[in-house]
This record gives structure tokens, C-alpha cells and sequence, in this order.
């Protein structure tokens, strides 16, 4: 739902300044008929100019991650000079392991924006401004052709680091193409972006926003914001982006659940010992007195009370408050309606962990124990991440199995090679806030993003 949102941004494309480097790099290998091999050394050098560049420009803190490559260098760049060709060399000793260096997380943003062809190497899109891309960036192509970068000779391409596209021509030119036009078809890639972009724009307009996901999800899911402002309720996204943030917190409560349950194995664990350990973590009631214990969902007609945020930030034990999110969340199946439910449910054919497949589970348990609901879930979970691990098998070249997952069975045994991870699944929120920066459209000021003149002017 993120992608259909938000199409040109990932998790994993945190900066304005990596779109245009590519694009220039494109542009640079069209004019010139580069080959293959000549394009990549030339995209490699270049980002570890962007790097030296952004590390030895003090730009505070302006909401912008590092540029990528920065920590691999880091050794080389208080040394006070890097080796480019060394440092632009893939491997152990390079600012990254990737032939194509960090062109591949943005390959497929750059691809949907059209700036960039589907191509083998970077090739101009129908959406590439050379023109632009050089006039922001084009000093770069200079560095990147130089045998070393010293430190302290880069002050003077200060326009060249990551916070500075935005008062640059590239940054002008991406903050057009992210931001589209007034009359773009709001079921189109480019007017949904638009939208989304309004909205949480619109939530950094009414609300101190300082953490994009943390700040502006709750804003969308609860209360009446999304009905009671005019230009959010305009929006034919926002009701999409109250379904998505809803159904997060729900995804979030099973990756925390998940992690806490394979946090009891140790050495070899029964299964059984596993499922006991989740059973005593919660009060010896009954599922039907459970439920009714719960914070309620809606806080008047049309205005979603957050239980979900309640319990997230209780001081509840986290298996009973994980379960107590995934309880109220699924409770939202039968109160929701529209669009907002359209995007809350997803593919509602029954899948496993859905909020309904949830919902139907705690109701055919009510009159039960708690503690044996607990015990016969985590049965559950552990035959449902084998069947996934077994989907997404693969035969090693020495014919052995390979199994995509922490948590190994032996019989009625578990053991783990390693710890899951608890973190919420990304909405894209915190790249395109940055992105959004790096070309202009917004900025960071005490502690608080704002939306600029040039990016109101965009917006409307």
C-alpha cells in the first residue's frame, strides 16, 4: 500500500542528491557513449565524492541522514584525505561492497519517477533533466576524476553536499517532479504521491511533526483531523493513509510478539516450554474478560480513539501488550467502512494474521482460558514460519537446504541462530520527509519540519 501511496521513495532511498547523481551519471554516460565497466567506475568515484564532500560540510542538523558510504570512510576522511580509486573500489576496502555502488536501492524510485530507463546500466528516462543535473551537481564530475580528495580543499563544494540540493537546480527540478501538478489524476502513480505529499504536508502545517512516522501516523489514524480539516478531507488518499497506519500497528505487534517469542529460546527449547512461557506472561482470565478489559476503539462517530498508541506506551508486560494491541486493532474489522477499510484489510481472503483472522480467533476463544488461547497461537506461529521458511527454501549448490529463518525446529526442539528483529515495518514517511527536504519542499527548524515558500508554491 506504501508503494501504490508513495511511488518513487523506499526505505532505503533516503536522499534528493542520490536521484540526481544518477541522473547526472546517466546523462554523463549518454553523451559520451561511456561503456558498461566506464559508467559504473564513474558512478562508483562519483559517490565517494558526494560522500568526502558531505562529511566535510558542517551542515547541523537538518533532518538529513548521513550520505551513504560516509562510515565506510570515515577512517580515510579524519586522515584528512581519500584515495579515490581505492575507496571507489567494490569489496572490503571500498565505501561499498556493490558493483553499482548505491545505485540499486534507488534504481527502481528512479525507474518510477522516469528518470531513469529500466536499463542494465543508468540511461536517461523521459523524465531526465540533464540540464539541471548539471548545473546542481556538475562539480562532481571533477572530483570524481581527481586521484585524491583532501579534506580540507573540499570546503569550497559546500553546494555539492546531500542538504544542499534544495537551493540548487536539481534539487528544483526533483521537487517539480515529486510534487506533480494540481491537475494529475489523483489514481495515477504521480497524483497519489501528490496527495500523500499534501497530506503529511498539511499535518506539518497543523502539528508539531519532528518524527514523520512517530508524529504524523497518529494525527491520520485518531480523531477527527482527517474529517474536520478541509484539505486533508479533500484528499482522495487520506482515508487509504488512515487504513495503512491503522493496519501498521497491527503488523508492528506481531513482528514484537514474534521476536519476544523466539527471545525464550535458549540452546535447545521444547516448543511446549515456549508456549508456557507465553501463557504465564498473562493474567489467568478468560479471552471474553480480557477483551472487555480493553481501552475502547472509538471516541465518538467518525473519531478512532488511539488504544492502539494507549497500550503501545503502557508499561504492560510486552506479550499481554502486544496481544492487547493486536485485540483492539482487530476489533477495528467491524467498526471501520469505505476506503479506510479497503486499505486497513488489505487482501482480505482470509490471511493468516489478518486483523479478521485475528478477530474471528479471540471470538471463537472467548469463553475460554487466556493462557491456553496463548499456548495454541504460539502453535500457530511456529507451524506458520516454518511453512514460510519452507516457501522460501533454496538448494544450495552443494545440495544442501537453505532455509530463510532464525528459528530452526528438531523435532519438538527449537533452537536460534540469532534474535528477530521488533521494529515496525517502515512507512516511507521518514525518506520522503527527507527527500522532500534535500529538494526544498520542506525544511527543519527547531527540532520542528516546516513546509517552505517554494514548497507551498508547489503544493497550492
Amino acid at each position: 500500500m506504501a508503494d501504490l501511496l508513495v511511488p518513487g521513495v523506499t526505505t532505503v532511498t533516503p536522499h534528493a542528491r542520490y536521484y540526481a547523481l544518477h541522473t547526472l551519471i546517466a546523462d554523463e554516460a549518454a553523451s559520451h557513449e561511456l561503456e558498461e565497466d566506464q559508467t559504473r567506475q564513474l558512478l562508483r568515484r562519483a559517490e565517494v565524492a558526494l560522500a568526502a564532500v558531505s562529511w566535510a560540510h558542517d551542515h547541523g542538523d537538518v533532518g538529513l541522514p548521513r550520505a551513504h558510504g560516509v562510515d565506510a570512510l570515515s577512517s580515510r576522511l579524519r586522515s584528512g584525505g581519500v584515495d579515490v580509486a581505492t575507496a571507489a573500489q567494490p569489496g572490503k576496502d571500498g565505501y561499498v561492497r556493490n558493483s553499482w555502488g548505491f545505485w540499486f536501492p534507488y534504481f527502481a524510485s528512479e525507474v518510477a519517477l522516469g528518470i531513469l530507463d529500466a536499463k542494465g546500466m543508468p540511461t536517461p528516462g523521459e523524465a531526465c533533466d540533464g540540464a539541471a543535473v548539471r548545473d546542481g551537481l556538475g562539480d562532481l564530475l571533477e572530483l570524481a576524476g581527481r586521484a585524491e580528495l583532501i579534506v580540507d580543499d573540499l570546503q569550497s563544494y559546500a553546494h555539492l553536499c546531500v542538504c544542499a540540493g534544495g537551493g540548487a537546480a536539481d534539487g528544483r527540478w526533483l521537487a517539480r517532479l515529486f510534487c506533480g501538478t494540481a491537475d494529475a489524476d489523483p489514481r495515477s502513480p504521480g497524483g497519489a504521491r501528490r496527495e500523500t505529499i499534501r497530506l503529511i504536508t498539511r499535518v506539518m502545517q497543523t502539528h508539531p511533526i519532528s518524527n514523520p512516522t512517530a508524529d504524523v501516523g497518529p494525527v491520520v489514524a485518531f480523531g477527527d483531523f482527517i474529517t474536520a480539516d478541509e484539505i486533508a478531507g479533500s484528499l482522495a488518499v487520506t482515508a487509504a493513509w488512515r487504513g495503512v497506519v491503522l493496519r501498521n500497528y497491527s503488523v508492528g505487534a506481531w513482528r514484537r510478539l514474534w521476536s519476544w517469542l523466539v527471545g525464550q529460546v535458549t540452546g535447545l527449547t521444547p516448543a511446549a516450554t515456549v508456549a508456557d512461557l507465553f501463557a504465564d506472561a498473562l493474567p489467568d482470565t478468560t479471552v471474553q474478560a480480557f477483551l472487555d478489559g480493553l481501552p475502547p476503539t472509538q471516541a465518538a462517530p467518525g473519531a478512532l480513539a488511539p488504544a492502539e498508541l494507549q497500550l503501545r506506551h503502557s508499561d504492560l508486560p510486552l506479550p499481554l501488550r502486544e496481544l492487547s494491541v493486536l485485540a483492539v486493532n482487530s476489533h477495528r474489522a467491524h467498526e471501520l467502512d469505505g476506503h479506510v477499510l479497503d486499505a486497513f484489510l488489505g487482501d482480505r481472503r482470509g490471511v493468516d494474521l489478518a486483523p479478521e483472522w485475528t478477530a474471528r480467533r479471540l471470538a471463537d476463544a472467548a469463553s475460554g482460558s487466556l493462557r491456553d488461547f496463548a499456548r495454541r497461537l504460539t502453535v500457530d506461529l511456529l507451524a506458520r514460519a516454518q511453512r514460510v521458511a519452507l516457501g522460501k527454501a533454496r538448494r544450495r549448490p552443494d545440495g544442501s537446504l537453505w532455509l530463510p529463518t532464525r528459528l530452526h525446529e528438531r523435532g519438538e526442539l527449537l533452537y536460534k541462530t540469532s534474535d528477530e528483529g521488533r521494529g515496525d515495518v517502515g512507512l516511507r514517511l521518514d525518506q520522503l520527509t527527507t527527500v522532500l527536504a534535500g529538494a526544498g519542499v520542506l525544511t527543519r527548524v527547531d527540532d520542528q519540519w516546516k513546509v517552505t515558500a517554494a514548497g507551498e508554491a508547489l503544493l497550492g
